[in-house]
């Protein structure tokens, strides 16, 4: 009985997500094949949320003194059990409204993250209402269902309460009910997480998976990344996926570090050394409102700008899909490899590959700015232990009133203004800054009006497509962001014209004008790079954050210089002949990306099997080598 209403509970949750957060039509091609999948996997769930209750029947036929026993701990199971489930799949909605995706990893970011910022964020920006009227509303009909299924069933064990015969005849009967249910069905094995892509459209593709089974996989990831010391699954022989990249140098060479020296090579020779170098990382900043088929909106008119002006790549993704992770990225110059380094023992330290430590070996002052405060991820401690002569926080922002100061620390324009005098102060000393700003982050509640600006134009091609699913309010972040940046980069450059700046996001926002981006869409963000002597207009190859440091160094750094690093310099012609790269779970080549693992769902070019298999498996050995290099530095693990 507990089996059927928890199946059915799912179905049912299966619906609304499916009608109602993300609005995918029922009747495509691709429905049937996703549901006949996600019905496996609502068995499996069903069956194991049921086991402690089907024990208690059973025991309730095989001990009828004890039956009332039993069978009152088998209901109050499965009052708790509904329960637990029906919360489980309402905020999992809530999740996937703002994730577009069924719980992942990011939903126990809470563990390592700020929890009260995310707490207050969680209050302001949600509809509680909404989602306790259903929570209390399920809640009161699966207690009552129950309740009334209850009773019957005591009546017909009541009924059949002889001997132990009873229960030999049940229980197989029982058996093989809960062996198909725990298998997901009569095939020949269990559904796996894999087998959730189904069809080459990834929003339907992420509803086959039930919240339950999701959360599952979500607490099993955070482990891994957790506990890093445990050898991931890419990394297989190592040497021999060295010898996949670097061919004949990986049989003579004895460590990583090794491999991985590159000697610079300048972009523009004749370009004097700048004095200034600043890497913006924008709070989940997106490529798409860039795209032609967004043109006449007014969200991104400074990046628009700086792309015109400078240098671009049009197919660039994030490191990760979270925050931390790509600072760590950007930090410690090591690719995003399953491991939250900065809660590991070796990310206490700052390796040869660090960005600070390579910029102070060229007389930079490094220093890294960020408008929240220090305790959230440990990332001032980490900044220092990565190398930073000075950390710049929130806290440190004397211009901004109190009253526009939240949890996550000052709005971007405050911070940035404060890094535009801390220039001044800085006369003709070198320094590189990495700022990482948060103002297009939930809640969304700063006073724009106040601050001096007008609600985001969503006119043109953009309001076309736009189904009002994301509030005008949220966009109007956007654009804050963006006008901010511009202000600082048209008060530097006017101070110093050989000033660089490069800004790219750190991960896409999950905000779009309707509820079915494409790939491309939500995946990629902007990478743009401008300073006096980069000629305006130069188009880039694909790339990833890996990069950033090599392409920056190209700019600043003698010819010859040499230095570790996993990325390349997008300026280079290596850069341009490469195969692939790996950005968050989406594998990039000169004609456009497709999903990590699951190469149907694409944009751009379609590869073949074939050339899928080669790439993801040279991008294996490359987060191989990087994890090694990160757990033990040498390419055979030390005993």
């Amino acid at each position: 009985m507990c089996a059927a209403c928890i199946l059915i509970l799912s179905v049912i949750g299966r619906i609304v997500l499916w009608k109602f957060a993300a609005g995918i039509d029922f009747f495509m091609a691709e429905t049937w094949e996703a549901w006949c999948v996600a019905l496996r996997f609502d068995l499996m769930v069903a069956a194991y949320f049921s086991a402690p209750i089907l024990f208690c029947w059973l025991c309730a036929l095989a001990f009828p003194r004890r039956k009332n026993v039993f069978l009152r701990t088998g209901t109050v199971l499965t009052y708790i059990f509904g329960i637990i489930f029906i919360l489980i799949e309402i905020v999992n909605f809530g999740f996937f409204c703002e994730y577009r995706d069924q719980f992942n990893i990011w939903v126990l970011g809470v563990v390592n993250d700020d929890a009260n910022a995310i707490f207050g964020t969680i209050a302001e920006e949600y509809h509680w209402g909404r989602y306790l009227t259903a929570a209390l509303a399920a809640t009161g009909i699966w207690v009552f269902g129950i309740n009334f299924l209850a009773k019957r069933v005591f009546r017909f064990v009541a009924r059949r309460n002889r001997n132990l015969k009873t229960a030999l005849v049940v229980f197989p009967a029982f058996f093989i009910i809960a062996v198909i249910c725990y298998r997901g069905g009569v095939s020949r094995r269990p559904p796996r997480l894999r087998d959730a892509a189904v069809c080459e459209n990834d929003a339907v593709n992420k509803l086959v998976l039930n919240p339950a089974f999701a959360l599952k996989h979500a607490a099993i990831d955070s482990w891994k990344i957790s506990n890093g010391g445990k050898q991931p699954e890419f990394v297989k022989d190592i040497r021999q996926q060295a010898t996949l990249i670097y061919g004949e140098r990986a049989g003579t060479a004895e460590t990583i570090y090794d491999l991985i020296l590159k000697k610079n090579e300048r972009a523009f020779p004749s370009a004097p050394r700048p004095r200034r170098i600043y890497l913006f990382v924008m709070e989940s900043y997106d490529r798409w409102p860039m795209r032609e088929k967004y043109a006449g909106n007014d969200l991104c008119d400074t990046l628009r700008a700086l792309e015109n002006a400078g240098a671009s790549s049009d197919n660039f993704a994030s490191a990760s899909h979270g925050t931390m992770l790509t600072l760590t990225t950007l930090m410690s110059g090591i690719p995003h490899i399953d491991v939250a380094q900065n809660y590991r023992p070796n990310g206490a330290r700052a390796l040869p590959t660090a960005t600070a430590k390579i910029f102070r070996s060229l007389g930079y002052k490094t220093r890294f700015a960020y408008c929240g405060y220090g305790l959230w991820q440990h990332v001032e401690d980490y900044a220092r232990d990565q190398g930073f002569d000075e950390i710049v926080l929130g806290s440190d922002v004397e211009n901004c009133p109190e009253k526009y100061k939240g949890e996550w620390g000052v709005p971007d324009g405050f911070l940035f203004s404060h890094l535009a005098d801390l220039a001044g102060k800085d006369g003709d000393e070198p320094v590189f800054t990495l700022i990482l700003s948060a103002s297009y982050h939930p809640p969304y509640n700063l006073p724009l009006k106040e601050l001096g600006y007008a609600p985001a134009n969503l006119s043109g091609n953009i309001e076309k497509i736009s189904d009002g699913s994301v509030p005008l309010n949220t966009f109007s972040h956007f654009k804050y962001a963006d006008r901010e940046l511009g202000k600082f980069v048209a008060r530097v450059s006017a101070e110093d014209p050989h000033a660089i700046i490069a800004v790219t996001g750190d991960h896409f926002s999950r905000h779009f004008p309707s509820k079915t981006p494409t790939l491309d869409e939500r995946t990629q963000v902007p990478f743009v790079i401008v300073g006096k002597d980069i000629p305006a207009g130069t188009q880039l190859p694909f790339g990833t954050h890996a990069d950033i440091v090599p392409t920056l160094l190209s700019l600043c750094a003698p010819e010859g210089f040499v230095y570790p690093s996993f990325g390349e310099n997008l300026f280079s012609e290596k850069a341009r002949s490469r195969e692939c790269a790996l950005g968050a779970g989406v594998v990039l080549h000169k004609n456009g990306g497709s999903l990590y693992g699951n190469a149907k769902v694409h944009y751009g070019e379609r590869v073949s099997e074939e050339t899928a298999a080669r790439r993801e498996a040279l991008i294996d050995a490359w987060r191989a080598l990087a994890w090694f290099y990160f757990e033990k530095e040498t390419l055979t693990e030390r005993k």
